[in-house]
C-alpha cells in the first residue's frame, strides 16, 4: 500500500512538472521553428569554436606582449573626473541605504502577494540579474553600493576604539562563499518559501546578521573579500568587464583581459567559479525533456523507492529532495569534469604541476562562457519580467499607491520574442567559448615553457569547450523550440 502510494504521489509530481507552464520569463507562448535543425546549429557552433582555437594558435605564438597594460586611467581625463569625487560616491551610499531600507519594509509591511510587493521583483530581476548584467558587461558597482559593507564601514568612523580583528585563516579560503552561494541558488532555483516577501525578509535579516558578524570577526575588508557571497559573485563576472576601479584610479581596459592571473587561483575558487557556471545550466535543464525523463525514470525506480518512502513518511517534499541533490551532483560532475581536463592539459604540455595548481591557472577562462550562458538564458527574464518594476515603483507596499502615475502600466510582451532570444543565444555562445579559448591559450603560454607544448596542452580544453558549447545550445533551445 505504501509503495502503491509514493508511486501514485511520485507519478503525480512528474505528470505536474511536465505539464506546468514554464514561467513566463525563460519560455515563450508558442515555439519557434528553426530554418535549420538543431544539429546543424550545435555542430556549426562546435565548429566555430574548434576554429578559433586554431587561428588563436597561430596568431598568439609568446607571451611577451601583455594586454594587461593596454588600459587608460578615465579619472586622469577632465570629463571623468567627477567620477571619483566624494560627494558622488556619498549620493551613491544614501541611494543604496534608501533602497536596502524600502526593500526591508515593504518585505514586511507590505502586501505579501509576488506581484503586488516590489521586495520580490527587485531582488530577483533587478538586482540579481539586472545587477550581474551590469557587472559583467560595465563594471563592478556593487563594490560601491554594497549595503552591508557600507553600514559596517560607517560603523567603524563612529566606533573610537576598535578591536582588532583576527587574521583570516589561509586555509578558509572562499570556502564561505560556496556554501553561502550553494544556499543562494536554492533559495532562487528549488525553494518556493521565499517567494513570499515576508520570508524574503527573514533572508536578507538573516545574511545580514551573517555578514556583519563576518566582518566584526575577520574585519571587514577580509570578510568582504572571502565570505561575502555577492563581492565575490559580482567581482567575479566585473572581471570581464571594460571598466574596473582599484587603488584610486578607474581604468578602461580591453573586455576579459581581467581575467588572467598571475599565480592559480585557491580549490575553493575554482569550485566557486564551477558553481556558478553551473547554477544557470541546472536551471535550463529544469526546462529540458531530458529532466522529465529523469523524473519519470525515479518515480518507476524500484532500487530509489525505499529511500524515496522514508523521505515521503519524513513530510519532506520529493521534488525538492530531488532538485536538492541534483544541485549537489550537477556541479560535482562538472568539477570531475574540469580536473579530468586540466590533468590531461598537464600531461599533454608535460608540466609537472599538481592538479590544484592547473586547475587554478586555467578555471577562471571558464568566466566568458558563465557570462554567455546567463546573458542567453536571463534576458528574455529581464526584459518581460523586469518590467513589473515600472508599476511597483509607484505602489512598492501594494496598498494603492500611484506614486509616478505608473501603477496601471501593463507588461508589453511583445518586447522579446523566441527567434530574438535564440539568436542572441547562438552569438552569446560562440562568442563567450571564444573568448575563453583564447584566455586559456594566453594562460597555456604563461604556464607551458615552449609554445609548441603550451598549443598541445590546449586540445584537451579545446575538446571540452566544443562540448560544452553543443550542450549548452541544446539546452538554452528546448524551452524555444519544443
Amino acid at each position: 500500500m505504501k509503495g502503491t502510494t509514493l508511486l501514485a504521489a511520485l507519478a503525480a509530481f512528474a505528470c505536474t512538472v511536465s505539464a506546468a507552464p514554464a514561467a513566463y520569463g525563460h519560455a515563450f507562448g508558442q515555439r519557434y521553428d528553426l530554418p535549420l535543425p538543431l544539429w546543424l546549429y550545435t555542430s556549426g557552433a562546435g565548429a566555430v569554436v574548434a576554429l578559433s582555437f586554431m587561428i588563436t594558435a597561430l596568431i598568439l605564438r609568446r607571451a611577451d606582449k601583455e594586454p594587461e597594460g593596454l588600459r587608460v586611467d578615465l579619472l586622469a581625463l577632465p570629463a571623468f573626473r567627477w567620477l571619483g569625487h566624494s560627494v558622488v560616491h556619498a549620493g551613491i551610499e544614501t541611494l543604496s541605504l534608501f533602497l536596502f531600507g524600502l526593500i526591508l519594509a515593504a518585505c514586511f509591511l507590505g502586501a505579501q502577494g509576488p506581484f503586488d510587493n516590489i521586495a520580490p521583483t527587485f531582488v530577483w530581476v533587478v538586482w540579481w540579474v539586472g545587477l550581474a548584467f551590469f557587472s559583467a558587461l560595465v563594471g563592478n558597482l556593487w563594490d560601491l553600493v554594497n549595503p552591508w559593507g557600507i553600514l559596517f564601514g560607517w560603523f567603524e568612523r563612529l566606533r573610537r576604539h576598535q578591536a582588532l580583528p583576527r587574521p583570516y585563516p589561509r586555509w578558509l579560503g572562499y570556502w564561505p562563499a560556496v556554501l553561502l552561494f550553494l544556499c543562494f541558488v536554492w533559495m532562487e532555483l528549488i525553494s518556493e518559501a521565499v517567494e513570499t516577501p515576508r520570508n524574503l525578509g527573514l533572508a536578507i535579516v538573516a545574511y545580514s546578521l551573517t555578514t556583519w558578524a563576518g566582518m566584526a570577526l575577520f574585519g571587514r575588508q577580509a570578510w568582504l573579500r572571502h565570505g561575502e557571497v555577492f563581492t565575490v559573485v559580482f567581482g567575479l563576472l566585473a572581471r570581464f568587464a571594460a571598466l574596473n576601479g582599484e587603488d584610486g584610479r578607474f581604468w578602461l581596459r580591453c573586455p576579459s583581459i581581467g581575467l588572467l592571473v598571475r599565480k592559480p587561483v585557491p580549490l575553493s575558487y575554482v569550485v566557486f567559479v564551477l558553481l556558478l557556471l553551473t547554477s544557470v545550466t541546472f536551471d535550463g535543464i529544469l526546462e529540458t525533456p531530458l529532466w522529465q525523463s529523469i523524473l519519470e525514470w525515479i518515480s518507476h525506480s524500484q532500487v530509489l523507492r525505499p529511500g524515496l518512502l522514508s523521505l515521503q513518511q519524513a513530510g519532506i517534499d520529493l521534488l525538492i529532495a530531488i532538485k536538492s541533490i541534483a544541485l549537489v551532483i550537477l556541479p560535482a560532475i562538472f568539477l570531475s569534469a574540469f580536473l579530468i581536463t586540466c590533468w590531461l592539459i598537464g600531461r599533454f604540455g608535460g608540466a609537472r604541476l599538481k592538479l590544484v595548481e592547473l586547475s587554478g591557472w586555467f578555471v577562471l577562462s571558464l568566466v566568458p562562457i558563465a557570462i554567455a550562458y546567463h546573458l542567453s538564458h536571463y534576458l528574455s527574464y529581464l526584459l518581460i519580467a523586469g518590467q513589473n518594476i515600472i508599476p511597483l515603483a509607484s505602489d512598492p507596499f501594494g496598498v494603492g499607491w500611484d506614486l509616478f502615475a505608473t501603477r496601471t502600466y501593463r507588461l508589453d510582451i511583445g518586447i522579446v520574442n523566441a527567434k530574438m532570444v535564440w539568436y542572441v543565444a547562438v552569438i552569446a555562445i560562440v562568442a563567450g567559448h571564444v573568448m575563453a579559448v583564447y584566455l586559456a591559450h594566453v594562460m597555456a603560454l604563461r604556464v607551458f615553457p615552449s609554445t609548441r607544448k603550451a598549443l598541445v596542452s590546449q586540445l584537451p580544453m579545446m575538446a571540452l569547450m566544443v562540448g560544452y558549447t553543443m550542450v549548452s545550445l541544446w539546452i538554452l533551445s528546448q524551452p524555444i523550440v519544443a
